[in-house]
């Protein structure tokens, strides 16, 4: 119940303790204590009883009225007639506390490896599919055609499955803190400081993953520029260049692989110092249907124009844009910070 304590004093952190709201601080949390214990019978974990809690419950604004405290909480009106002291507006949300937010760092850090490999997997599912079937044609595997097309679909629907339920797994350790997501809070200073401080630890670990990652990305194209030089016109070149294309694949997916751990704190840092109405980084909103949309551009391609042997391509390009605008956002969302 710590989480929804902490949850409490953001919520009651930026009104004067009165005894009214003292009074209603104090019915809230029972509320919200039977809520907790409804949900512990029902079976659920205790991370989930307090994400739905604090989903259900909302901001203090949404449970005034069942409180009976909108008054407390409305800011008086300006006076007309040149009066100084009326009250400020309070923030739209509640800031995130100190505690709150080292907990949402912590959550963040523990899953690092989970979300990393769910976009690995994503990267690499097509690579049985586009490698089986070139190689049952050529007598590397004795493999029928449409055997080795079924394994390899077989293949991409497992590790998108798999990458999917790292990413659940993500969501279910973070959803007491959806507020946060959401940006559904306001900044504060306190917390603005520890959490660019975070970022400041950890920023040589990801500026040095970074490098590392960019530098992949750039030799990446190398296996298909040597196979068009040395193998092109062999009797085996598709083969040599579907092989060249999985290996491209496998590049790209080991910078993102080595990227994505890594920006655990600076992603952190972003997230609390945005506050309401912030901006949100481009490829997190792209991520969500990015390879699913390509999957299905290549099973469209595949399956009605019976391009197995050409539609490959849809996977090189996409893996390799997919890895550009990784970098770019990151590269974007550092300029601004520093600016």
């Amino acid at each position: 119940m710590n989480a929804v304590t902490s949850y409490l004093d953001t919520m009651f952190g930026a009104y004067p303790q009165t005894p009214r709201l003292l009074e209603a601080r104090a019915e809230l949390q029972g509320m919200m204590e039977d809520a907790y214990t409804t949900l512990i019978a029902e079976g659920h974990t205790e991370n989930e009883a307090v994400g739905r809690i604090i989903r259900d419950f909302g901001s203090l604004e949404e449970v005034a009225p069942v409180l009976g405290i909108t008054s407390d909480i409305t800011p008086a009106p300006t006076s007309t007639t040149g009066d100084i002291g009326t009250a400020p507006t309070p923030p739209r949300h509640p800031p995130v506390t100190l505690a709150e937010a080292q907990d949402y760092a912590e959550a963040r850090r523990r899953t690092r490896f989970h979300a990393g490999a769910a976009v690995v997997l994503f990267v690499l599912s097509p690579t049985a599919l586009i490698a089986l079937p070139i190689a049952t044609e050529s007598g590397v595997l004795a493999l029928g055609n449409a055997a080795g097309v079924f394994v390899g679909i077989l293949t991409l629907l497992v590790s998108v499955a798999i990458g999917v339920m790292l990413l659940i797994t993500v969501s279910r350790e973070t959803a007491p803190y959806r507020r946060i997501a959401e940006d559904r809070f306001s900044v504060d200073p306190e917390v603005t400081r520890w959490a660019e401080a975070l970022a400041g630890r950890n920023n040589h670990e990801r500026a040095r993953a970074m490098r590392v990652a960019i530098g992949l990305w750039i030799l990446a194209p190398l296996p298909l520029i040597a196979v068009a030089l040395f193998a092109g016109d062999s009797p085996q070149g598709d083969a040599w260049t579907i092989l060249g294309v999985v290996v491209v694949l496998a590049i790209v997916a080991a910078g993102l692989g080595i990227l994505l751990p890594r920006t655990w704190a600076h992603t952190v840092a972003g997230q609390l110092t945005r506050g309401s109405g912030g901006e949100r980084s481009v490829i997190g909103v792209i991520a969500v249907f990015y390879w699913p949309f390509l999957t299905a551009i290549y099973l469209t391609w595949s399956l009605i124009g019976d391009a197995w042997g050409d539609s490959w391509i849809v996977w090189l390009i996409g893996a390799v844009l997919f890895a550009g605008i990784a970098a770019g956002s990151h590269a974007t969302t550092t300029y601004r910070r520093a600016r």
